[in-house]
C-alpha cells in the first residue's frame, strides 16, 4: 500500500511537488483507514513553513523559523466518530493511527448526523484566486530583520515624542494542503501569507505613556501598504492620545473605527452559525428573514475573494466556497453551516467547515460589512456631541446574548469634529441595538485580514465616563 515517503521532508518542497506529496499521505491514511475497518474516511494533511521576526531597540528581539506536516484522520463505524492526529506520516506510524481512530469510533456515541459532505455539495470549479505569491516564497530572514527594523526607524523618527516602540514584527508563511475521503474525493491548494505590526509609545505627561498601533495581514508581498506610511499612521495615533481623559457617563452616539467594527464583527459571528443556533446559544435564532439591522448593512462572508486573507477555494470539507449573504440591507439572510449542523437543522451545508485542530466546525471566510457612501470626515460632521471609539480594553461580550461591554479609548466629539482625547471609559449595549442602530456607514472599507469593516456610526449608546 503506497504512502508519501517518510524520507522526503516536504517543507523543502513547494507549489505542486508539496502539493502531491500531501494528497499522497491523505489517500494513504484513508486507505489506511478503510482496511481497519472504517466504513468512511477522511484525512486532511498539512505542511509548510514560516519565519516570523520581532525587533526592539534596533536589535532583534526574537526570530522563529518553523516547518510543520501534520495529518488529522477523521473515521467513522456505523455512525460513530474516531479522530486522530500526527506528524509521523510513515507506513508503520499510519498503519498504527487508522487502528486507533477505528477503535476510538467503536467506543464513541453513534449519532445519525455524523458523516462525510454529501456529494452533491462536493462538486464544482477550482478556479485561481491569487492566493501565492512567488517574491513570497523567496522572502527571507534577512528581508524580514529589515522590514521589521524600518517600522520601528519610522515609528521613532515620525514625532519626538514617540521614544520607544514596544514591538515591530514581520511573519511569513507558506503552506500547501490536501483533503481526501473514501468517497473519492481529493483537494489540494497552497497559498502565502505575510503580515505586519508595529506598536509605537508616546511619552505623556505624569511619565504615563500613550500607544497606538497598526496591523496588516496579506496574501502578498506587494499588497502589504508602506512600512513608512503603516508605522507613521500608529505613530500618529499614539501621539494624538495625549492628554487623554475620561468624560462624564452618557447616552451618546458612537462611531466605530473600522478596527474596532471589525472586533465587534468576529465577537459576532458566533451567532451567525448553524451550531449556535441549533444549541439555543444564537441571540438571532428565530430571527431569519426578518430586519434585524439598519438597511444600511450588509454582512457578506466571501470564500472566494481574490487574493483575501481568508480565500479558498474548498472548506475543510473539501465542499466549494461562496459567497454568503448574511445580512442583506439589514434582513437577517442566512445562517452557515457545516455538514454536520447542517444535517442537525435539516438544511444543506454553506460551505463554512473550517479546522482547529481537530474535527470540523463552522467558521467564516472573509468576513466583510459592505462600505457604505460616506467619508469618515462626512459622517464626524453629523454629530454635535458623541465619542469616536478607536482602542478598547478589557474583554465584555456575551455570545449567547450580544451584550457588548468593553473599556474603550477614543475621542470626544464636538461641533462635528474630535475636540480631544478620552480614556477610563466604558461602551456598553446589545447588538440587536447596535445593529439596528448604525445611520452612517463609512466609504473607507480596507481588508487587513479576514474580518473587515468601514468606519459604523451608532445611533446611541451609553458611555460610561466618570
Amino acid at each position: 500500500m503506497s504512502t508519501a515517503s517518510p524520507r522526503i521532508d516536504p517543507t523543502r518542497l513547494a507549489g505542486p511537488a508539496r502539493e502531491a506529496w500531501c494528497v499522497g499521505a491523505a489517500t494513504a491514511a484513508v486507505a489506511r483507514a478503510r482496511a481497519a475497518g472504517a466504513s468512511a474516511a477522511e484525512a486532511a494533511v498539512d505542511s509548510g513553513r514560516s519565519l516570523s521576526v520581532r525587533v526592539s531597540g534596533g536589535e532583534i528581539e526574537s526570530l522563529r523559523q518553523s516547518a510543520t506536516r501534520e495529518l488529522g484522520l477523521r473515521v467513522l463505524v456505523e455512525g460513530r466518530i474516531g479522530f486522530v492526529s500526527s506528524n509521523d506520516l510513515g507506513a508503520a506510524a499510519l498503519d498504527g493511527l487508522a487502528r486507533r481512530a477505528v477503535a476510538l469510533a467503536r467506543h464513541s456515541t453513534p449519532d445519525p448526523a455524523n458523516g462525510l459532505p454529501d456529494a452533491a455539495d462536493t462538486g464544482g470549479d477550482a478556479p485561481d484566486l491569487g492566493l501565492v505569491d512567488p517574491a513570497l516564497l523567496e522572502l527571507g530572514a534577512v528581508d524580514a530583520i529589515d522590514m521589521a527594523l524600518r517600522l520601528e526607524r519610522a515609528a521613532l523618527g515620525f514625532d519626538p515624542r514617540v521614544r520607544r516602540v514596544e514591538v515591530a514584527a514581520v511573519s511569513r508563511s507558506d503552506a500547501s494542503v490536501a483533503l481526501a475521503n473514501s468517497d473519492g474525493l481529493v483537494r489540494a491548494s497552497s497559498a502565502t501569507g505575510i503580515s505586519a505590526f508595529v506598536q509605537p509609545l508616546a511619552d505623556d505627561r505624569d511619565g504615563k505613556q500613550q500607544s497606538g498601533s497598526f496591523g496588516s495581514e496579506q496574501r502578498s508581498l506587494a499588497a502589504l501598504p508602506d512600512l513608512e506610511w503603516m508605522a507613521g499612521e500608529a505613530a500618529r495615533r499614539a501621539v494624538a492620545r495625549i492628554g487623554a481623559r475620561p468624560v462624564p457617563t452618557a447616552r451618546a452616539p458612537v462611531v466605530m473605527h473600522p478596527d474596532i467594527a471589525r472586533a465587534w464583527l468576529e465577537e459576532m459571528y458566533g451567532a451567525f452559525t448553524g451550531s449556535a443556533v441549533v444549541k439555543r446559544e444564537s441571540w438571532l435564532a428565530g430571527r431569519l428573514d426578518t430586519a434585524i439591522a439598519s438597511a444600511l448593512v450588509t454582512l457578506v462572508d466571501d470564500g472566494r475573494r481574490p487574493a483575501a486573507v481568508g480565500t479558498s477555494a474548498w472548506d475543510a470539507e473539501g465542499v466549494p466556497t461562496r459567497r454568503n449573504v448574511l445580512i442583506d440591507r439589514g434582513r437577517l439572510a442566512m445562517f452557515e453551516y457545516d455538514s454536520y449542523w447542517a444535517r442537525r437543522a435539516g438544511t444543506r451545508t454553506s460551505g463554512n467547515a473550517a479546522r482547529a485542530g481537530a474535527l470540523p466546525g463552522v467558521g467564516y471566510h472573509n468576513l466583510i460589512l459592505e462600505a457604505g457612501g460616506e467619508s469618515p470626515e462626512q459622517i464626524l460632521a453629523r454629530i454635535d456631541r458623541g465619542f469616536f471609539m478607536d482602542d478598547q480594553g478589557s474583554y465584555g461580550f456575551n455570545s449567547v446574548t450580544g451584550d457588548y461591554s468593553f473599556q474603550a479609548q477614543g475621542f470626544w466629539i464636538e461641533n462635528g469634529a474630535k475636540a480631544y482625547p478620552v480614556e477610563g471609559v466604558t461602551v456598553a449595549g446589545r447588538s440587536l441595538d447596535m445593529l439596528r442602530g448604525i445611520v452612517g456607514v463609512g466609504n473607507d472599507l480596507r481588508l487587513d485580514g479576514a474580518v473587515a469593516s468601514p468606519t459604523l456610526m451608532i445611533a446611541e449608546m451609553t458611555v460610561g465616563g466618570s
